[in-house]
């Protein structure tokens, strides 16, 4: 861009200034305070994680990493608005021009005050990106105690239960302990558990009430299967009759109930004072969970068990277990919420959270012993093994006092156990659900098909709806099992959520939420390629006079590019560049080089055959002594069908090598040729007359070019006749060749011409 003229006025540069109230002198003062607020904030963080005189619990650190990331925001943030005002002074300094001889003293000013302020903004950019660069180590070092902190707590080692020494501990923390029943002090400081007499009766009110409403709300849901089964077909249901979608809606409905049931009293009671919303909030997050199973396990365990096929012995085994697992699922989360916070000294802790672990595997030794004696499951021996492994390795533990590592065995197992049956139980429901609605002879299918959607179709979008629903159920399974044995419902949304926002691996970006949209956008793109391509061939092609090699080569290369462009979207909302593919195209240039050599001969030489068509689809070739037609091209092969109706499969790269024969090249008409020979006594003038006469007549042969018949040798022994013409198709030669032997010979016999020995 040219500079400004020498004479140009002093405001013909307009730009911004403080006095005018926007520009970079207006936003740099911000964006300074920014920087240093984040840059004290950072300070604080990693003051507070060198902290010697507390520990950090899991909820502190995540409230660390929650600060820090706002922070990263905030300096993205910076760099983005420092960025775009960069871009405005570089172009008011490209107006300004280069400095030239003779300019005013206004234009040097403005030059030497656009300088300035574009060094001032990339040093605001720097320090964006070194404030970005701080916060991910402090976020590294946040993950980092995390990690070691659960490392610590899976390796820690403490006076074995055995031991005096345990004993002694337990007892000097008695005053420690006491805080924890504490209420509160002037300060507001009150113990965790000072209301707990209240938390326990407000536990066992929504528990029982749960388990009393648990049978009515069942009852109502089979009661009213039986009135929709009943209008819709006609039929009742039998009192044998068993189903999991009742068991599974009640369960549905109680865990509601309970979780209602809950807040309603606690809020009553006020059991979120002082210290104790924590643990409030985190028995508010479990309580579906225990009212779910409740709500499930009683009517699925009653006399009339609600599983197909089951023995009484069965239900009568594991009578009681769906109470026991509520309770162990409703424990396991107090007391990890208790770990977390710190809440209990360490010996308090560990001794309770080994008499859990003691209580919770012998009860499922206990049960899976019953279920082996008292029915024939098959799978109960397995389990019973199982259960054994556990508790041998778990009690081993304690004795020897790796008591958090006990526990942490237990909680995977009750979280895993528990979360596999709960999920299981909604995947049946939801499958015989969709069984019913959508089969081929239901009342969806039967009112659809007079819409003209065919029966089929419904059954297949019922399969497809219970394999999404079972894909949904496996994700949530595998938040469990990253939330490191946590049943509590806001923290495996949290983890399902991190699975959908995934994260970045060498520049690539891994989640649900991106797997899912490519599945998407692949489905989409295969109906959308598909209906545009038989819209060519059925709509477009049959008004144009393109041939069907022509056809065929157009909807391949329409294909393959389409294909292509596809999967270039994919990979760039994959976030997959030409750098994260350096390794992949280093890979396949060693796999050209050794072993894929032939495959990459054969796509080229398809490449050549679909752009310049030397055999198009239809075309009689001879390839090698074999002899068919052309049927289809791909890239990597044609086939070609032969006479006995099978199909050889050729590499294309053979038809870019060798020669081949193409009959139908260039035009598809074909010559047919016959010779006779008569006596050489016979009138050859009246026999090629009379054979000129058959040709003409003959609808099989082409009258334009005229057929002919010429003399082409006398001999001693007779006269040879050659009879040539015409045909549509190569394929008719030898039909064609035959008829007119045939009629010939019987041309030749009406005229009374004796027929001679062939030279």
């Amino acid at each position: 861009m040219s500079a400004a003229p020498a004479n140009a006025p002093d405001s013909a540069l307009l730009v911004p200034s403080v006095s005018d109230g926007y520009g970079w002198a207006t936003v740099s003062a911000a964006l300074n305070k920014q920087i240093t607020a984040s840059q004290n904030r950072l300070k604080y963080i990693y003051g507070q994680l060198n902290r010697t005189d507390i520990v950090l619990g899991s909820e502190t650190l995540s409230d660390l990493s929650d600060q820090i990331d706002n922070i990263t925001s905030v300096a993205q943030s910076i760099q983005t608005q420092a960025a775009s005002y960069q871009t405005v002074y570089d172009s008011y300094l490209d107006i300004v021009g280069a400095k030239t001889e003779g300019e005013s003293a206004a234009i040097v000013a403005q030059r030497a005050h656009l300088q300035a302020v574009l060094q001032d903004i990339k040093s605001t950019v720097t320090q964006g990106k070194l404030l970005g660069l701080q916060a991910k180590q402090v976020q590294l070092e946040v993950q980092r105690r995390g990690a070691v902190s659960q490392k610590e707590l899976l390796s820690e080692r403490i006076a074995s239960p055995l031991s005096l020494g345990f004993w002694r501990d337990l007892v000097d923390e008695g005053p420690e302990l006491r805080l924890t029943f504490a209420p509160p002090v002037n300060n507001g400081f009150a113990g965790v558990l000072y209301n707990w007499p209240y938390m326990l009766g407000t536990l066992c009110a929504v528990f029982l009430l749960t388990a009393l409403l648990s049978r009515p709300v069942y009852g109502m849901l089979r009661m009213a299967e039986g009135k929709i089964v009943r209008k819709f077909t006609g039929d009742s249901l039998p009192e044998t009759h068993q189903s999991f979608i009742p068991v599974a809606l009640s369960g549905l409905f109680c865990g509601v109930i309970m979780f209602l049931l809950w807040e309603i009293i606690s809020s009553i009671l006020s059991l979120d004072a002082g210290r104790s919303p924590v643990l409030a909030h985190g028995i508010a997050g479990i309580m579906p969970l225990c009212g779910f199973i409740l709500g499930a396990g009683l009517p699925a365990l009653s006399r009339a068990t609600a599983i197909d096929g089951a023995s009484q012995g069965s239900a009568r085994a594991l009578w009681g277990v769906d109470w026991c697992i509520a309770i162990f699922v409703l424990l396991q989360t107090l007391f990890m919420i208790i770990g977390q916070e710190n809440a209990f000294p360490v010996t308090a802790r560990r001794l309770i959270e080994a008499l859990f672990t003691l209580v919770v595997t012998s009860l499922f030794v206990w049960m899976c012993r019953r279920l082996t004696r008292s029915t024939d499951a098959r799978l109960a021996p397995a389990i019973y093994g199982i259960g054994w492994l556990i508790l041998v390795v778990t009690w081993s533990a304690i004795a020897l006092g790796f008591l958090a590592f006990a526990f942490a065995v237990a909680l995977w197992s009750v979280a895993i156990s528990v979360s596999l049956a709960s999920l299981m139980l909604l995947s049946i429901a939801m499958k015989e659900f969709t069984s019913r609605t959508f089969s081929v002879g239901s009342l969806i299918s039967k009112r659809l098909s007079r819409l003209g959607v065919h029966s089929n179709r419904v059954a297949q979008f019922g399969v497809l709806l219970s394999g999404v629903v079972n894909i949904g159920l496996i994700i949530i399974f595998v938040a469990i099992c990253l939330s490191e044995g946590s049943l509590d419902i806001p923290v495996v949304a949290d983890r399902v959520q991190s699975l959908f926002v995934g994260q970045t691996i060498n520049g690539v970006q891994f989640s649900l939420n991106t797997a899912v949209y490519c599945i998407v956008l692949m489905i989409v793109a295969y109906y959308a390629i598909g209906a545009f391509t038989k819209w060519l061939e059925s709509r477009l092609f049959p008004t144009t006079n393109l041939d069907i090699g022509a056809r065929t080569s157009i909807l391949n290369i329409f294909n393959y590019v389409a294909w292509i462009t596809v999967l270039l979207l994919v990979l760039s909302e994959a976030g997959v560049t030409v750098k994260n593919l350096t390794w992949v195209v280093s890979a396949l240039s060693v796999g050209i080089g050794f072993g894929l050599q032939a495959i990459v001969q054969n796509f080229v030489s398809g490449v050549i055959l679909l752009a310049e068509r030397p055999i198009r689809v239809g075309d009689l070739i001879e390839l090698g002594g074999i002899k068919g037609d052309v049927k289809r091209i791909s890239v990597r092969s044609t086939e070609i069908g032969l006479g006995d109706g099978s199909t050889m499969i050729v590499p294309n790269s053979q038809f870019i090598t060798s020669a081949v024969r193409n009959a139908t090249l260039g035009t598809s008409l074909s010559a047919a040729s016959a010779t006779v020979t008569i006596s050489p006594r016979a009138d050859a003038t009246k026999a090629q007359l009379a054979l000129m006469d058959m040709m003409t007549k003959r609808e099989d042969i082409l009258q334009t070019p005229p057929p002919g018949v010429a003399i082409s040798a006398i001999t001693e022994t007779g006269i040879t006749l050659a009879l040539s013409a015409k045909v549509s198709s190569v394929r008719d030669v030898g039909g064609v060749t035959n008829a007119i032997m045939l009629d010939a010979y019987r041309v030749l016999q009406e005229a009374g011409l004796e027929l001679g020995k062939p030279c």
